[in-house]
């Protein structure tokens, strides 16, 4: 009995031996519970009507640009862009043309004006009645010619420059003329231009006779001129420092040139002698003006005296 027991207990302790020593199977991980998915749908998009090119229905107009017209801002409008009406010939012109008389514009102002535009009074006239403007040194300043409508009551004409060798007739509705030579007085029309600079020639006695001479010289003035018909663009100023003519509103066209060194006015006495034509080429009354070139005085030379040396005084 006593073999059977220790041979079951043998056997017991074997078999618990065996169920340890064998390997203890792992757990298996819990399911894994994945959140439901959620679809991002954006939302439709309506697309704008896109409108045809050859629709009738305009483009609606923000609120913002519509702009209420009255019949006050109708006649604002066309005040504002109202064009000046042309004077119209007087009927008598050809007939006074015909008895020799002078129909053309009437010179409103001619004379000369600082480089910045102001205005210089003349220092005096002639025996004839023509002012006296002065210079000291024959340039650096402008030459101002002023007009307005004559007896025929055309406008004065804007040409500056219509010169034909062949055709003494062609020549500038600006007709200015020296009786001394300018600058060098180059007989070459208009070498106002680099690289050949060139003066102004002479014409004495004073003619605006239609011959080649005359129109060469009238076209070699005038062509250095520049043309202004707005007082309020013009070359010159007024008192208070704006633009104007300097004859006012009685002017209707303004010509300016600047007096540069290789025209520059000679010493002495210049007479300038100018006449205006309309749009119909009839010339108007001649005006005269002088420019004085005098160099300015010179200062005497000063004397410096001479320092003299200071005697050393010594110490006894």
């Amino acid at each position: 009995m006593r073999k059977l027991f220790w041979l079951c207990c043998a056997m017991v302790l074997a078999s618990c031996a065996a169920l340890t020593s064998s390997p203890t199977p792992a757990p298996e991980p819990p399911p894994v519970v994945r959140a439901p998915e959620v679809k991002t749908v954006a939302p439709a998009v309506t697309p704008a009507p896109v409108q045809e090119l050859d629709s009738k229905e305009p483009a609606p107009v923000p609120q913002a640009t519509i702009k209420v017209v009255t019949k006050e801002s109708q006649q604002e409008r066309v005040e504002a862009n109202k064009l000046k009406v042309r004077p119209i010939k007087n009927e008598k012109t050809d007939a006074a043309v015909k008895a020799g008389k002078v129909v053309g514009p009437v010179i409103t102002f001619a004379g000369a004006a600082r480089a910045d535009g102001d205005p210089t009074e003349p220092i005096g006239k002639t025996k004839q009645g023509w002012p006296i403007f002065l210079n000291h040194v024959g340039s650096g300043f402008i030459m101002v010619i002023e007009g307005k409508p004559g007896f025929s009551n055309l406008e004065p004409g804007r040409s500056i420059f219509r010169y034909d060798p062949e055709d003494p007739t062609e020549r500038p509705d600006l007709e200015v003329q020296v009786d001394r030579p300018l600058g060098d007085g180059s007989e070459t029309v208009c070498d106002a231009r680099p690289p050949n600079f060139g003066g102004i020639p002479a014409i004495k006695p004073t003619s605006f006779a239609e011959t080649a001479k005359v129109a060469a010289a009238l076209n070699d003035m005038s062509c250095r001129f520049e043309v202004f018909i707005e007082s309020d663009a013009s070359c010159t100023n007024a008192p208070n420092g704006d633009f104007s003519f300097i004859s006012g509103d009685e002017a209707t066209v303004q010509f300016c040139m600047v007096v540069a060194r290789k025209w520059r006015f000679p010493e002495g006495d210049t007479t300038v002698s100018v006449r205006l034509r309309d749009r119909e080429s009839n010339p108007g009354p001649v005006s005269k003006f002088v420019i004085r070139r005098v160099p300015r005085p010179t200062r005497p030379p000063q004397r410096i005296p001479t320092p003299t040396m200071t005697p050393v005084r010594r110490r006894p």
